[in-house]
């Protein structure tokens, strides 16, 4: 076998088919989606949660078998790469009609909101497990893998950024006084180009490392062999406390800056603080941390020692606007890092799977993360609402919130990460993928590539 680089071609249209505009959509459903509908479309605030609870709790029952169903396609183009050709166009429209504010009643904008939002959660199922397992399948070279899962990682960065700092700025240029127009707009700009990116990728990418033709086994059997693999649920649990902490940080920090630090005013700017300096701990801080760690356990385990200590210093700063700026910056540094980390992860355990139990589950075990995933939106979502419903929070009273409420956002905004942070440390320590078995997983790809050659 040839240790044949990617393209860099390939490795940068797989990063913008799903950091860009894909991005772009996710990041401001994730971080201004619930406060539009509970200020702007009026939606009561324990509806908003349920909603928001529930379909999460489906996009992760989901998941495993959208993973299945990936893992089991058949088509002239791969098992993966279809989806990058057909999902987008329907995502994006879902997506655009999602931020709609139809002038309806109370019931009618619960309906509403559930059905658009539960069809934005599947599609994105549809489109983020395919294109997870797209990974392994293009390249068996763990350095490869890690260009596109660091390119990736990167350009999300960057569009996340752009979408959590200056997307109000965008909704205000297109929407003027119209806010919901503003957000259509904006999500039909990111669907544009989510989908010419995709297709692109689609071109781009081919399925070198897909050793099995068919799955032979029922999959009862698959998923029962799949768990007796030793580290995966410390795995899953790592993923979940992550996206646990991520979400948090994203989702709360505009309730935070509205109404903890009542400054409205600031809110793209502290967006733009956290969003910049995480795209520096992935485009800077990730390979550095990388390289001195040399092991992805031991570099996940010191970036979330730094966000718990940055987390716990940060509650107590009060309302030092300074210290609050930069201590925060230096946690989304290091916690940003851990999208990264998840997703090389994901292809080592895939790796680890496929040695132990010659079955290759690429799409069930990005099914997984994207189950953590889901689950951490549910676990978020319900903690948000929570609080915000048995403090007595009101909607638009920028400086009248109770001191409940307050400290219910504070707590949310610092100490749920830093509790994740502790959870994802002892998860870390039964992660079992050595650099040992790294070298045993190359020498296996090569014989399976070498016999099927024969055949």
């Amino acid at each position: 076998m040839k240790d044949e680089k990617l393209k860099t071609s390939t490795v940068w249209s797989y990063a913008f088919a799903q950091g860009s505009g894909y991005q772009i959509m996710g990041a401001v459903v994730g971080s201004y989606l619930m406060i539009f509908l509970t200020d702007t479309f009026k939606v009561p605030v324990a509806a908003v949660g349920i909603i928001m609870v529930l379909a999460s709790i489906w996009d992760a029952i989901n998941d495993p078998m959208m993973g299945v169903l990936a893992d089991r396609t058949k088509s002239r183009w791969g098992r993966y790469r279809p989806y990058l050709l057909f999902v987008p166009l329907p995502l994006s429209i879902v997506t655009v009609l999602l931020f709609a504010s139809p002038n309806i009643s109370d019931t009618g904008k619960i309906i509403w909101t559930a059905v658009f939002y539960v069809g934005f959660g599947m599609l994105r199922t549809a489109m983020e497990i395919p294109c997870g397992a797209l990974i392994n399948a293009v390249t068996d070279r763990a350095d490869q893998r890690n260009r596109m899962i660091s390119a990736y990682t990167f350009t999300m960065g960057i569009f996340t950024t752009l979408a959590t700092s200056f997307a109000l700025v965008a909704v205000s240029f297109f929407g003027g006084q119209n806010t919901a127009k503003g957000y259509m707009i904006v999500m039909a700009l990111a669907g544009a180009l989510m989908t010419v990116s995709c297709w692109i990728c689609f071109a781009r990418t081919s399925e070198k490392y897909v050793m099995q033709k068919k799955s032979e086994k029922p999959v009862r059997e698959e998923i029962r062999e799949l768990f007796s693999v030793k580290g995966l649920i410390p795995v899953i649990v790592t993923w979940l406390a992550a996206f646990i902490a991520y979400n948090c940080m994203m989702s709360s920090s505009v309730y935070y800056m509205m109404y903890y630090i009542c400054r409205p005013d600031l809110i793209s700017f502290y967006m733009l603080d956290i969003s910049l300096v995480g795209l520096l701990g992935i485009a800077v801080g990730l390979p550095v941390i990388m390289r001195l760690c040399k092991g992805v356990r031991k570099a996940f385990s010191v970036s979330q020692i730094a966000v718990l200590l940055c987390s716990v210093l940060t509650y107590f700063a009060g309302k030092n606007l300074p210290l609050l700026f930069v201590v925060s910056g230096a946690a989304s540094f290091f916690a940003t890092m851990s999208m990264a980390f998840n997703s090389m992860l994901m292809t080592e355990m895939t790796d680890l799977i496929y040695f132990e139990k010659n079955s290759m589950m690429n799409g069930i075990m990005a099914a997984l993360k994207g189950f953590s995933n889901k689950c951490g939106i549910a676990v978020t979502s319900g903690i948000i609402s929570l609080v915000l419903t048995v403090t007595g929070y009101i909607a638009g009273a920028v400086g009248g919130q109770n001191q409940a409420t307050l400290a219910g956002i504070n707590g949310i905004r610092f100490i749920v990460p830093a509790a994740m942070a502790i959870i994802i440390l002892i998860s870390l320590r039964a992660y079992p993928v050595t650099n040992e078995l790294r070298e045993k997983f190359r020498a296996l790809y090569q014989k399976k590539e070498s016999d099927l050659k024969e055949e």
